[in-house]
């Protein structure tokens, strides 16, 4: 990315961060446990297998208060623009939903040599992802959220120059979230943000808890009950609760096409005194980010 091109991304960059500032609707305490739900939106099928999902999404986000982040795919933007703008038209004012960016084809970083992509198209891949979120979504991505993709992969952004090279490139092209991925800290229950590598600016976030494992592939032996037994367990344990769906499992692997499992987490989440927050609202409260020294 050239000097012009950088400046008007960080531009735009900024921007976008003025504008989720002004729809963030909780003032956060230092000792909420929050409970950070997000669906990674990746689907490339056939579009009738997801026909209705949005409009039941809205409805029953809305009707019980569950804020959501949505990090999408610049490919699925591509191949469903008109859903997605559609789907951000209907969203755009409301503090529930917070979108950011998944990658252009669900590209893994820190993979150990020669199991991913160059540096140099990695970057190229993000700059593609970023570009199509602008046009549909009018905006800039300030977040990612990691891909879990085949091969073997370093533990941390901070294993090696690779790796922090790649947390670097991510930085230069106006991140300001992304999943906790430090050696020292525990990615699936800690907030953070990135000093250790020079950018104290940027948060890490708990991720984990993915439907592909509890609501796909073992669903059989785990289901919504895993989940709901989690919730329970972190909320003893006074930890913050990181859910991750996918669109794709959300609606075609799911008991019904009612969502009725997500509401059944947030009323868990409630039950057990969790704060249901987005993204974008841990970013604008510092004081839940460790810092790394």
């Amino acid at each position: 990315m050239d000097r012009r091109a950088f400046l008007t991304n960080t531009a735009l960059t900024a921007a976008a961060i003025s504008s989720y500032g002004m729809m963030a609707c909780n003032r956060l305490k230092s000792e909420d446990k929050l409970f950070l739900l997000r669906y990674d939106t990746e689907w490339w099928g056939e579009e009738n297998e997801m026909e209705g999902f949005f409009e039941k999404l809205i409805e029953v986000h809305r009707a019980n208060s569950i804020p959501a982040t949505f990090f999408c795919t610049g490919n699925t933007l591509t191949n469903r623009t008109e859903v997605f703008r559609a789907f951000y038209n209907e969203v755009k004012h409301d503090a529930l939903f917070d979108f950011q960016d998944h990658s252009f084809n669900h590209i893994g970083l820190c993979k150990k040599e020669g199991q991913g992509l160059t540096f140099e198209e990695l970057k190229s891949d993000y700059e593609k992802s970023f570009s199509i979120h602008n046009e549909v979504f009018e905006k800039m991505p300030v977040g990612i959220s990691l891909c879990g993709t085949p091969g073997e992969s370093y533990k941390a952004f901070d294993v090696n120059e690779k790796t922090k090279a790649e947390f670097e490139m991510l930085a230069n092209l106006g991140m300001k979230m992304i999943n906790t991925y430090l050696l020292e800290l525990d990615g699936s229950k800690e907030f953070c943000n990135y000093s250790s590598l020079g950018h104290p600016e940027i948060m890490g976030f708990p991720s984990g808890y993915s439907d592909t494992d509890w609501g796909w592939k073992n669903k059989e032996t785990k289901g919504p009950a895993y989940i709901l037994d989690e919730i329970k367990m972190r909320s003893g344990n006074n930890e913050h609760m990181p859910l991750m769906l996918h669109d794709w499992v959300a609606w075609q692997h799911a008991e019904d096409k009612e969502l009725t499992h997500v509401k059944m987490f947030a009323d868990q989440a409630r039950k057990y005194n969790y704060k249901l927050v987005t993204h974008i609202e841990c970013y604008q409260d510092k004081r839940i980010w460790k810092t790394t020294t």
